[in-house]
């Protein structure tokens, strides 16, 4: 480094007190707290202190053999050699700039420089008094201050409770959560007294916790800026900011816990009035004890339970099992720890009535819960008397019974009536084969006889019509014959013979002693019977037709 010789002091003013050796100035100078140096116009030392010294590390020969720009980074020299020129110009006679200095090991300093210029008694420029001030603990102060005010905006930005910092009642700050909730700009909020933003009804209570101080939280209802009413949570603390007390207070919205805790209420309301007006069926809630699992505490039972038994019998659960069929009480006890593991039960027990000499049916169903906040585990349950139902399935299943045995004796029954009718149709198709035998046997020889005898014409004619008839009685087509005569009046059966047979109107009439007009009307009688009236059907060849003759005997039906 370059090194520059050190010039004889000037004379400042006629009493000077670098050369007078003034106790007061040289006091000043040496013992000041600040490090002060006075230099040539062109930087060079002339006398510094020892504050001075030790801000950057030199000892005061080092610094005496050096210029100002030594001492300072390049870029600072720069922007305060522009200074020394405005104070030289007489532009400003004073000036004040915050730099960086270099300290001897190499480390920056951030001071804040004060240069003024010395004139001697004629009033012309001579030297420049110097004075540094090491900022360096100040700027970090104040960068951490201002970090931590950034930290604390941000986090009260980022609560989601409305923040108010307010000095005897009147608010001085706000969150960004403040203004949202409340619909207004954080700047129309500074300004404002705390209960400004509580429903009326409700600002004399937080006037007075706000001015005494109170710091336990307390419900109340504030409103928005368009009139909005909702419900918060608020709670205040009083602190020193600067050393003066001011209030921090918190509101929380709870509008939509207290809807929700309101709405709770009115359903545990329903619920209640619901199990206390139960009818017909009973409801329970019972507490799981795992020292005594067969002890259940009996939480609630709704009052329809005195439809069932005698509340006063059954004060615990104890005495409810003794009321139990034995064998239902076993089997109800297991269910009950089974329970635990699968945390249902659907189970139907009898007990005693109120007389003690018949048995109620009841259907018992529960389901085990966990309450997390009592660590307790419970049984809710319904109770269904189901007695007429029960009792209706026993007589149902009596009659399903009885019926069956009906059912099946009738079939017995009917199993016997097939077997006679069986036997009934034997013996009748055995009777007309013995008929039909001795009609063959006994009566056609003889017919036979009276045929080749010597007879008039009626007596032929009545002759055949004994013969034809009588075949007509032993044939066994006539069986299906008569079928289709069911409607027909004696008359006509007569004359469907007659025709059948193959006779004329004219012999039909002669045969029966009756006129042929009458025959015809007959005849057309049958054709209307027969569903043959308005069609073109031979009468002869329709009846032969449906009695299941293939032969026709005689000539065709002459009358239609």
């Amino acid at each position: 480094m370059k090194r520059y010789p050190r010039p004889d002091l000037p004379k400042l003013f006629p009493d000077d007190p670098f050369q007078n050796e003034d106790p007061l100035f040289r006091a000043l100078f040496h013992q000041a707290g600040t490090g002060i140096a006075v230099t040539f116009l062109d930087g060079r030392f002339i006398k510094v202190n020892s504050a001075f010294c030790t801000l950057l590390g030199y000892s005061e020969n080092d610094l005496l053999d050096r210029r100002l720009e030594n001492i300072m980074a390049p870029d600072q020299w720069c922007r305060l050699s522009e200074l020394y020129q405005d104070i030289l110009t007489g532009k400003q006679g004073h000036a004040q700039i915050s730099l960086v200095c270099r300290h001897q090991a190499g480390k920056a300093i951030r001071g804040l420089l004060n240069l003024s210029i010395v004139a001697d008694k004629e009033g012309a420029s001579c030297c420049f008094l110097v004075q540094i001030q090491e900022i360096s603990r100040l700027m970090n102060t104040e960068t951490e201050l201002e970090e931590n005010r950034q930290r604390y905006r941000a986090l009260s930005d980022a609560t989601f409770e409305a923040v108010f910092i307010s000095s005897k009642g009147v608010c001085i700050d706000a969150n960004r959560t403040a203004s949202i909730m409340f619909d207004t700009p954080r700047e129309e909020l500074i300004g404002i007294f705390g209960t400004d933003v509580i429903a009326p009804d409700y600002q004399a209570r937080v006037r007075e916790h706000m001015l005494s101080g109170y710091e336990a939280p307390y419900h109340a209802v504030a409103v928005k800026k368009d009139g909005t009413r909702f419900h918060v949570m608020i709670q205040g603390k009083m602190i020193r900011i600067d050393g003066s007390e001011v209030r921090v207070t918190v509101l929380r919205d709870i509008d939509a816990q207290v809807a929700a805790e309101t709405a709770l209420r009115e359903s545990e309301r329903h619920l209640r009035s619901f199990m206390e007006s139960a009818s017909n069926f009973v409801l329970f809630r019972l507490r799981h004890r795992p020292d005594t699992p067969y002890q259940p505490w009996r939480v609630f039972i709704s009052p329809s339970i005195a439809e069932i038994v005698d509340p006063t019998q059954v004060p615990d659960f104890q005495s409810w099992l003794k009321m139990l069929r034995p064998d239902d009480r076993e089997r109800l006890l297991a269910a009950g720890l089974k329970m635990l593991d699968t945390h249902r039960l659907d189970e139907t027990v009898r007990i005693h009535d109120d007389t003690g000499k018949r048995w109620r049916w009841l259907h018992i169903i529960s389901v085990a819960v966990s309450d997390e906040t009592e660590n307790s585990l419970f049984f809710n349950g319904i109770i269904l008397d189901i007695t007429k139902e029960m009792e209706a399935t026993a007589a149902l299943k009596a009659r399903e019974k009885e019926l069956k045995e009906k059912t099946e004796s009738l079939s017995e029954v009917n199993t016997a009536l097939e077997v006679l009718l069986q036997k009934r149709e034997v013996d009748r198709m055995e009777m007309e084969e013995k008929m039909l035998t001795n009609a063959k046997s006994l009566i056609l020889p003889y017919l036979e006889k009276l045929k080749a005898s010597r007879m008039d014409e009626y007596q032929r004619v009545y002759l055949d019509l004994v013969e034809s008839n009588l075949n007509e009685i032993i044939s066994p087509l006539s069986r299906s014959m008569s079928r289709h005569f069911l409607n027909f009046t004696p008359s006509e059966i007569q004359v469907a013979n007659l025709v059948k047979q193959g006779k004329t109107t004219k012999d039909v009439a002669l045969i029966l002693g009756l006129s042929a007009r009458t025959i015809e009307a007959v005849r057309y009688t049958i054709r209307r019977k027969l569903g043959i009236k308005k069609k073109r059907s031979n009468l002869r060849s329709y009846l032969l037709s449906i009695d299941g003759s293939d032969t026709i005997s005689g000539g065709s039906d002459r009358i239609r």
